[in-house]
């Protein structure tokens, strides 16, 4: 368990192109959030759910389970990685998105240990950065919420000027061979493959 560390699932999308709440979608048996919530809590003691509406979600509220409402009201994911690392009682988060449902517990474990004195780690995979799958310092929130108010919404701009380590292909694949921490549900057809990748 790495006690230093709490987990965050972004849970503040539209969900547009899915149609209905993904976060609510039945996820063998359960659901996606529960799910990501389930795979975070492996390794991290608590985890923050960051959320539009916290009421919708407050059936995962536990001992090791926070709810909290985005302090953004837009539909980006700065918005709500700003409110996560505001109330960090940790000095790191790793965050992932709710919409990922194969998350590496392992993977988690590698980037925290490679995590030195870097503002961010940040896992690359078939060539594209992946920062809702990554480690952030509570020192990201001051950068964050200076790009949100200068509407710059893109996540990857902030490793520009961020201390950022990126854990490459070949170590990322040591932990999870296929990849699959990254692949996320925007529509039925991404959540239907999804569904049949794993027993």
């Amino acid at each position: 368990m790495i006690d230093e560390m709490t987990g965050v699932v972004l849970a503040g999308g539209r969900s547009t192109r899915f149609g209905a709440n993904k976060a609510l979608a039945d996820w063998k048996g359960a659901t996606l959030i529960e799910t990501v919530v389930g795979s975070l809590l492996a390794v991290l003691p608590k985890v923050l759910v960051v959320t539009k509406n916290a009421a919708e979600l407050a059936f995962l509220s536990s001992e090791r389970v926070r709810v909290i409402e985005d302090l953004c009201r837009d539909g980006h994911p700065m918005g709500g990685l700003f409110t996560a690392l505001s109330g960090l009682e940790t000095r790191h988060a790793f965050v992932a998105a709710c919409d990922m449902p194969f998350v590496e517990p392992r993977l988690i474990e590698a980037m925290w240990h490679s995590r030195a004195d870097y503002d961010a780690v940040i896992p690359v995979w078939r060539d594209r950065r992946q920062p809702l799958c990554g480690v952030y310092s509570r020192g990201c929130a001051g950068l964050i919420r200076a790009s949100i108010d200068s509407d710059a919404l893109g996540i990857s701009r902030l490793f520009d000027t961020l201390r950022t380590r990126f854990m490459l292909e070949p170590e990322v694949a040591g932990v999870d061979p296929e990849g699959l921490s990254f692949m996320d549900i925007d529509t039925r057809e991404d959540y239907d493959r999804a569904k049949g990748l794993r027993p």
